[in-house]
């Protein structure tokens, strides 16, 4: 393990220090003013699998739902454990599904009783690229790999995706952030794809951005940017918009720049990234300016840096209080390079009843124990959330390789 260990290092090491020297032969990005082996570092452990894969081993530890804490009357339950499952979807049937970007699957998780734990695992398509964002939209099944979204025909009585068919082409992801999601709303489909760095103008305008095209994929064109890495994207019935989560840049200390929850609106714009982040806060780093950030649309909600916010769901079920319908639910997956760890929980956005977020506070805590260090310890790493037609709210776990269902009695 620790010849592993020693190896991986090695190999980082060996990666920045070459592009250290690079950028010292060139000094800085002469286009945009900012340090090439800073965005390398950033590049190499956000998009290096196999790294992440032997992180995950070093810090995990067995989950214990014993030291997972929620709200009193709140229970949360293992449903299943599965390899890396990030985003969920309910099939027409009711069936969960859910993507495993690292494994290029998705699988079927059905519970027909339902007993709260799904009976059996069946693999509905295998040897994708990445698959990530994952719907049903008329009877059919959706997936979007890293560098297309599919539509297959759904067939429900046998768990069975067949005849796909290519409806749009997506970015390549060369490094950087490789996750695509999907969501339908407004008679429009809308995908995300993140950015290729940390810190940087994009050759391809798609990345860092949300396209909104006709729900077959046709007529695509940029509906908001400036978004580094909208991972999740769900719909608000209230206001009728896309509400997204985006995950800041790194290398501005712990507390710089916030994570956010934006809304996209009517019309989408621009967000920021690079130039702007937070309450439109020029990155001097890397040349903003007031009066370029006064032009963007700054967060409905602030986050602390680092979090990782990843997947959200507007809570639409009655089995939980009525106080809780509306409000919105986001799965924090946590940090990598904060100096004190943060995130690695659930988090709940109370909601107004015009949409609008009051005030965020923790709903599911313990997957990172109190006072852990940077060098310590987590659980489990939250990442997609779906709420069941029984309006139970399920969280996948792509640390530990888990799905959660959790329920209020």
């Amino acid at each position: 393990m620790l010849r592993h260990r020693l190896i991986t290092v090695f190999i980082l090491a060996a990666i920045f220090g070459a592009g250290t020297w690079w950028a010292l032969g060139r000094g800085k990005n002469q286009t945009h003013g900012v340090d090439y082996a800073e965005n390398l570092l950033a590049l190499a452990v956000e998009s290096f699998g196999p790294l992440k894969d032997r992180i995950k081993r070093w810090y995990a530890t067995p989950l214990d739902l014993k030291s997972l804490k929620l709200p009193p009357g709140f229970a949360i339950a293992l449903f299943v454990r599965t390899e890396s499952p990030r985003m969920l979807a309910f099939s027409p049937g009711g069936v969960l599904l859910a993507t495993s970007e690292s494994a290029g699957t998705v699988t079927a998780l059905p519970d027909a009783d339902p007993s709260g734990q799904a009976a059996r695992k069946v693999t509905v398509l295998k040897d994708l690229n990445g698959p990530h964002g994952i719907a049903f939209h008329d009877g059919r099944l959706y997936v979007a790999e890293v560098t297309r979204l599919v539509r297959y025909n759904w067939d429900e009585s046998r768990l069975q995706a067949t005849t796909p068919v290519v409806i749009a082409e997506l970015p390549e992801s060369l490094g950087g952030h490789m996750t695509r999601t999907i969501l339908f709303a407004n008679h429009k489909l809308y995908v995300s794809a993140g950015s290729s760095c940390n810190v940087c103008m994009e050759k391809d305008p798609r990345r860092a951005a949300v396209l909104e095209m006709n729900e077959d994929g046709s007529g695509a064109h940029l509906f908001a940017t400036g978004l580094r890495n909208a991972v999740g994207l769900a719909l608000n019935e209230r206001s009728a918009s896309v509400w997204v989560t985006d995950n800041g840049r790194d290398w501005l200390g712990d507390d710089l720049p916030p994570d956010e929850i934006d809304d996209l609106g009517p019309t989408g714009g621009d967000f920021g990234w690079p130039f702007c982040y937070g309450n439109r806060v020029p990155d001097t780093s890397f040349g903003g300016t007031a009066e370029r950030c006064r032009l963007t649309v700054p967060p409905r909600v602030e986050l602390q840096a680092h979090s990782a916010p990843l997947g959200l769901v507007f809570y639409s079920g009655t089995m939980f209080p009525p106080e809780y319908r509306g409000d919105l639910f986001v799965a924090f997956h946590g940090s990598w390079n904060r100096s004190v760890p943060t995130g690695y929980k659930v988090v709940r956005i109370k909601m107004n009843d015009l949409g609008e977020p009051e005030r965020v506070e923790d709903f599911i805590t313990g997957w990172l124990p109190p006072g852990e260090t940077r060098r310590g310890k987590w659980m489990g790493r939250p990442v997609g959330l779906a709420i069941g037609s029984d309006g139970s709210l399920y969280i996948s776990d792509d640390g530990s390789g888990s799905i959660y269902r959790v329920t209020w009695h």
